[in-house]
């Protein structure tokens, strides 16, 4: 075990840099609560696709396949990680007619109250700051996981140290300083997962080495025919795809796009870039598994690199997940403050521009204590995230089909939001988990098909 004065001091000193550049790179950047929030037109291609990347993999990459890995095996992976191609490919489709049909909005919630209503919009607005919340726990808890498991640190001092951290520069800085670190930190994921695959095929021997050894031990995991892995990748790749679609932190990105050719090109490159890189970090966690390193699946691939690599290498991997976690962290936090802010504007009239601003800032700070108080239970990362994501499923259909067709009322799509939420939870409980995310999507998609189909015959009465 690595001295946890070391760990303390890598900590504070990645965390403390980081902020620092965050704050120095936003200075008189914005004046207005739309700059801080949304960044209006103002990413090209390359900073989208960055932030995109950045945004999305994050520490999530190095904990949730892997854990998924760990659990299900290779077909596991392979859904999940098709469900992330999934949600790239209904962005672009999206994004457009979002853009098109609320020029100057900043979040889903813009959208749902304005094809909606005040009810349909309240539940969104509940939805998404439940789901954001939760994944901002998420993260700092897989980190807190990480340095916990390195070196004994107290979960709640990691999750206490980047959670302050992050939330400096996100509330000086905004949205801008949220991409602007991305762009760096895309570039640090790409020397971890160098890094880590390279090692790992070196340590142990190489490719044919760690295959024989890992299907010897755990053939199950490798299997193509294993049912109870295919589940839980179909499971997987529907929960990734419903949830994502409601984290305002990538539609504040998109509306910051210069235009769709720009978000469509960014999207695309996100497809090629981030399903490779989610399977290979799937692969590792299988590995984990199969070669015994791996007891506590939820950090399969630290306890993979703990195992093999050297010392110097291990601090390496950990500043670079910590930088990792903060690209997430900030990006949820900026998505949560443009929730609040946004919707608190019509309550706040009264409020001027900078007034608003300095709301949002507090916003940030109050967000982050409740988050690093939970992350230091050190709850399951995967189980987290589906918790937040069975919510998702049940409002999808109702919510985006409204997009595609007129017809589609406030009162069809609460009801069928509502009863598809409700349809999931019994089986969810009893862990099973592929119907419990199949038949929310099901019974709300019925409902609001033919509830507008009855309302196009009526004529639209209760529009």
């Amino acid at each position: 075990m690595i001295s946890s004065t070391n760990v303390y001091l890598l900590l504070i000193f990645t965390v403390v840099s980081f902020t620092a550049v965050g704050v120095f790179y936003s200075r008189g950047k914005f004046e207005t609560l739309d700059d801080f929030i949304t960044a209006r037109g103002t990413a090209g291609t390359k900073i989208l696709s960055t932030t995109f990347l950045a945004s999305f993999l994050g520490v999530f990459i190095l904990f949730t396949p892997p854990e998924a890995g760990s659990i299900g095996g290779i077909t596991t992976v392979i859904g999940y990680a098709l469900g992330l191609g999934g949600l790239y490919l209904a962005f672009i489709i999206l994004s457009p007619r979002i853009r098109s049909y609320l020029p100057q909005g900043s979040t889903l919630n813009d959208f749902a109250r304005k094809r909606y209503g005040k009810k349909m919009y309240g539940l969104i607005l509940l939805l998404s700051i439940f789901y954001m919340f939760v994944h901002l726990v998420a993260e700092l808890t897989a980190i807190a996981l990480v340095a916990y498991e390195l070196a004994g640190i107290p979960l709640l001092f990691t999750a206490i140290i980047i959670g302050v951290g992050t939330m400096i520069y996100t509330a000086y800085g905004g949205l801008r300083a949220s991409m602007f670190t991305d762009m760096i930190q895309m570039v640090f994921v790409i020397i971890l997962l160098l890094i880590t695959g390279i090692g790992v095929v070196y340590y142990l021997g190489g490719i044919e080495n760690i295959i024989s050894l890992s299907t010897t031990n755990a053939p199950e995991l490798f299997s193509f025919r294993n049912i109870g892995g295919i589940e839980f990748g179909l499971t997987l790749g529907i929960a990734v795809f419903v949830a994502n679609l409601f984290h305002q932190g990538y539609w504040q990105r998109i509306y910051s796009g210069k235009n769709d050719t720009a978000i469509k090109k960014s999207l695309v490159a996100c497809i090629f870039i981030a399903v490779p890189i989610m399977i290979v970090t799937g692969l590792l966690g299988i590995i984990s598994t199969g070669l015994g390193y791996s007891d506590n699946p939820s950090v399969a691939l630290f306890s993979l690199v703990y195992g093999i690599f050297p010392t110097g290498l291990i601090v390496l991997v950990f500043i670079l997940a910590l930088v990792l976690v903060m690209s997430t962290v900030d990006t949820l936090l900026n998505g949560m403050v443009a929730t609040f802010s946004t919707n608190s504007q019509g309550i706040l009239k009264s409020m001027e521009s900078k007034s608003l601003l300095r709301f949002a800032r507090i916003l940030t700070l109050v967000i982050i204590i409740p988050a690093t108080l939970i992350a230091a239970q050190g709850y399951s990362v995967l189980y987290l995230f589906l918790v937040a994501d069975l919510l998702c499923a049940g409002v999808v259909f109702p919510l985006f089909y409204g997009l595609f067709n007129k017809h589609v009322t406030e009162t069809t799509a609460l009801i069928a939001s509502l009863l598809g939420i409700v349809s999931g939870i019994p089986f969810f409980i009893a862990n099973q988990l592929l119907i419990s995310f199949t038949l929310p999507i099901i019974i709300s998609g019925i409902i609001t098909i033919f509830g507008a189909l009855y309302s196009k015959k009526n004529g639209d009465q209760d529009r």
